[in-house]
């Protein structure tokens, strides 16, 4: 039997919400691999990332009696976004089962309205780029920057 060494239950909000719902509270508990509550997180930073082909989204939060509570603050494109979630070094969860579906309201949102999904910077990924081989070029063979910029589009 294979287990998850980190699991994600959700225990508030369901898992389906309308575009462009932003009251809605989302309620999820960070477990271990016995799916008992991972305490010593509590107080620490998380980050929680829904995301999908298209793109994805990060919101800033604490952890807080083992677990994480978020809003969507903007309209999401409809789709079904898989939800990670990270706090002191450990990902939640190591499967992608825990999955979050937007889908179509009675209001039509149009592009502008809708969140810019978090793509790649062209200056982040080259200034990480440099930040991580500080020796340059000498050292190593420098990427396609074509390669760098195409990915950055994703």
């Amino acid at each position: 039997m294979r287990l998850n060494s980190t699991n994600l239950k959700q225990v508030g909000g369901g898992k389906i919400v309308k575009q462009g719902d932003s009251a809605s509270l989302f309620e999820y508990k960070l477990l271990d691999e016995d799916h008992k509550p991972v305490e010593e997180l509590n107080g620490t930073d998380a980050k929680i990332t829904l995301y999908n082909a298209s793109g994805k989204v990060s919101i800033d939060t604490s952890v807080t009696n083992s677990g994480i509570t978020f809003k969507l603050a903007k309209p999401l494109p409809i789709g079904l976004y898989t939800v990670e979630v990270v706090a002191g070094g450990y990902v939640f969860p190591s499967d992608r089962r825990t999955t979050l579906e937007v889908t179509q309201s009675a209001d039509e949102y149009t592009s502008s309205e809708l969140l810019d999904l978090v793509k790649n910077d062209v200056k982040a990924e080259i200034d990480k780029y440099i930040a991580e081989h500080p020796n340059g070029p000498q050292t190593e063979e420098l990427p396609d920057l074509t390669t760098l910029y195409n990915l950055a589009k994703i």
